[in-house]
């Protein structure tokens, strides 16, 4: 129920006790033959005593609730930085979850309704500033524990351990003042569009930032060696069949080169060895693959090992990429399926023979898309899926096809056909009648005994209400229909399946149910003779017949009492479930101060948005995000939603930072293959969530397809 719905409900009670009291007044008045006095004219000046509410427009309401709304994001905003800077940073992250969400999620409705660019802009900078201001404090966190371990490591004479430390550190120390750069932007935009002000918010957040960098500089100065990496390509252009050669060298920050040895580097997206020579020189292969078509900057990074001396360092170069069209084979496995069973399907993608890894393979049946999965070093994709209801029955393919646009490597695709059986289902329903309607049940199944799952079940009663309610995992259903015709004795229930772009079958069933004696209603007890004879039946299970109404009764004030007592607990539970009741820092975080302030401004806190809106599965919002260009929100969405997952097998993985679950893959023995999926998705989040600059296409979507390959594993 939304909070207006709410305030709606108890209203209608508070209306109802009026009505009463009115009911018992005029009796009073009858009796005792008393006089009413006209109403004095009011003298202060002010004509108008109320305001029409009907005068009040949408626009109105709404500006004045994301006003409301901003304050108390704002608030909370605040407040987290005040507990960084305290080091509280349970409660900094606390500040942001779920009640910041809800009300973002308010305010995003809100702002669709006020119809200015202003309210939308800073719905945005309020979703980003609430990701980036968690972000910030998990990074502060991140290095205040590194340090202290670090000074353990150094106080031991463990160097070894102390310089892998350092060197984390350097780059938890970066992220963070990368971080405070994107909040502070943030923070200046809502302030450009809102009425509130986040100077001590900037203020906190930079003295934050500072007191990290001058630590991190000492632990420079005290164990780590700086170097510098410079790249080029010798050849203009780059393909899949024709690599571009890259050269570089690698030297330190006082001149000298790192000589002889093999360092690993990060070209594009992708990880390789390579070997110095006595200057420190290199030389390497470049073959694009998701890289898109024309001139393009490819970066390249130099990645000492945990335990070395050296910081790390990054160049780019610049080359045309050319586009090369791969060949796809493909076989699938049976072919004929039906509703629930398993298709097997692989794929082989190659150029000229020379098999093409890493390339994202997505396969259709008719026309819809159910699964991704990369290509292995061997260019091979193999998956199974169950064919869902979705898919139309008869005659279809099963398509492979690389759903690239202006990539090096083109979007071509295979097919192979496929007959989709139709599986027969059947519908079982039982009714029954409750003192607020008719109860509905049911299942779905295949004529086999499988349930079907998430599918569409129409229920509908006779003379009464219709409704359409989705089957649970089990195949089961319920709602609860009410309006039933008040002159029938029975009333009949009828479910029905009945997809048109569907590989089941269609089914129906009908439930008979006994309306109590006297003629159904739509709580199941024939039609009240009065509103309030109806409700009374409702508080003291009677027909309302047997409650005394009249002046002197003392049922009448036992029904009075019992309805404002009603009135009295819906208010509270109202205010305890829909605001906060602890105040924050923030005074308009405060209950009390959200009604006197909104009353002040003319509307009434309580009316504001409570619905919460509900939100898209976390492969739609990623998919959104990629359609929309946000990379970043892309590749961060796809990681904690690997993260999600992995958790779920591994407690020990639910507080882990990026790099620490990371890392825990590389103690325990996981294949290298894995790791360095892994290691490929932590690096996309870390500069998604960290760098000042955004990442490219390439570079998101090869994250995001990563995460997916490994969520499916």
């Amino acid at each position: 129920m939304s909070l207006r719905q709410s305030w709606a409900a108890v209203g209608a009670l508070a209306v109802l006790c009026l009505a009463v009291g009115a009911g018992g007044a005029a009796a009073v008045q009858s009796d005792a033959a008393a006089q009413t006095q006209p109403t004095a004219t009011p003298t202060d000046g002010n004509d108008t005593q109320q305001e029409n509410p009907a005068e009040v427009t949408d626009e109105d309401y709404a500006g004045q609730t994301s006003t409301w709304l901003a304050r108390r994001l704002s608030g909370r905003l605040e407040n987290g930085t005040v507990s960084l800077s305290q080091g509280q940073y349970e409660r900094a992250r606390d500040l942001l979850g779920d009640d910041y969400d809800q009300r973002l999620e308010q305010y995003v409705d809100v702002a669709g309704e006020t119809g200015t660019e202003s309210d939308d802009a800073a719905a945005e900078e309020f979703e980003a500033a609430g990701e980036n201001q968690r972000a910030f404090v998990d990074g502060v966190e991140r290095y205040r524990t590194q340090y202290d371990r670090y000074q353990a490591a150094r106080e031991a004479g463990d160097e070894r351990r102390a310089r892998r430390l350092a060197r984390e550190m350097d780059r938890t120390a970066a992220n963070v003042s990368n971080q405070s750069q994107r909040l502070n932007r943030n923070y200046a935009n809502i302030e450009n569009a809102t009425a509130v002000s986040l100077d001590e918010s900037q203020t906190l957040v930079n003295e934050t930032t500072a007191n990290v960098t001058e630590l991190q500089a000492t632990v420079r100065e005290e164990t780590l060696v700086g170097t510098t990496l410079t790249v080029r390509a010798a050849s203009p252009t780059a393909s899949f069949t024709d690599p571009a050669t890259i050269t570089g060298q690698i030297r330190t920050e006082n001149g000298s080169v790192l000589a002889d040895r093999t360092v690993e580097l990060r070209v594009g997206n992708r990880t390789r060895n390579v070997t110095t020579d006595a200057d420190g020189a290199f030389e390497t292969a470049y073959r694009p693959r998701s890289a898109r078509v024309g001139e393009q900057s490819i970066a390249v990074a130099y990645r000492p090992a945990p335990e070395s001396v050296y910081l790390t360092d990054s160049d780019q170069f610049g080359v045309e990429v050319q586009q090369v069209a791969p060949t796809i084979t493909i076989e699938r496995s049976p072919a004929s399926v039906s509703y629930g069973e398993p298709l097997s399907v692989s794929a082989a993608v190659t150029v000229d023979g020379t098999p093409v890894d890493g390339v994202p393979i997505e396969v259709v049946v008719g026309e819809e898309p159910l699964v991704r999965a990369a290509t292995d070093p061997n260019g091979s994709m193999a998956t199974s899926v169950r064919l869902p209801a979705t898919v139309d029955d008869g005659a279809r393919s099963v398509t492979v096809r690389i759903p690239y646009r202006d990539r090096a490597i083109a979007n071509v695709n295979a097919s192979e056909r496929l007959v989709v059986a139709r599986t027969v289902t059947r519908l079982s329903l039982n009714a029954s009648t409750t003192g607020e309607g008719v109860v509905a049940r049911g299942r779905l199944r295949t004529a086999d005994g499988r349930p079907v799952t998430n599918r569409p079940v129409r229920v509908r009663v006779t003379g009464g209400d219709g409704r359409v309610v989705e089957t649970d995992e089990n195949g089961r259903f319920e709602t609860r229909l009410s309006n039933v015709s008040g002159g029938a004795a029975t009333a009949t229930v009828r479910a029905t399946y009945d997809e048109p772009s569907s590989n089941l079958g269609n089914a129906n069933a009908t439930a008979t149910v006994r309306l109590r004696a006297g003629g159904g209603g739509a709580a199941d007890v024939g039609a009240p003779r009065s509103v309030l004879e109806g409700i009374l039946s409702v508080l003291f299970g009677a027909d309302g017949s047997s409650i005394p109404v009249g002046v002197g009764g003392g049922g009448y004030l036992w029904v009075i009492l019992g309805l404002v007592g009603v009135v009295m607990l819906a208010g509270v539970w109202v205010v305890t479930t829909r605001f906060d009741v602890l105040p924050d820092r923030n005074s308009a975080e405060s209950p009390s101060f959200a009604a006197s302030a909104t009353e002040a401004e003319g509307f009434d806190a309580s009316e504001g948005p409570a619905v919460t809106v509900p939100r898209p599965n976390s492969d739609e919002r990623i998919d959104a995000h990629l359609d929309r260009g946000a990379y970043d929100a892309a590749v961060m969405t796809a990681y904690r939603s690997l993260k999600t997952d992995l958790a779920a097998n591994d407690a020990e993985l639910e507080t882990a930072t990026h790099w620490e679950l990371l890392d825990h893959y590389r103690r325990n023995g996981t294949e290298d293959d894995r790791v360095e999926s892994i290691q490929t998705v932590v690096e996309a989040f870390e500069l998604a969530a960290f760098s000042p600059t955004s990442l490219d296409a390439e570079r998101a979507e090869d994250a995001v397809e990563t995460a997916r390959a490994l969520r499916r594993q």
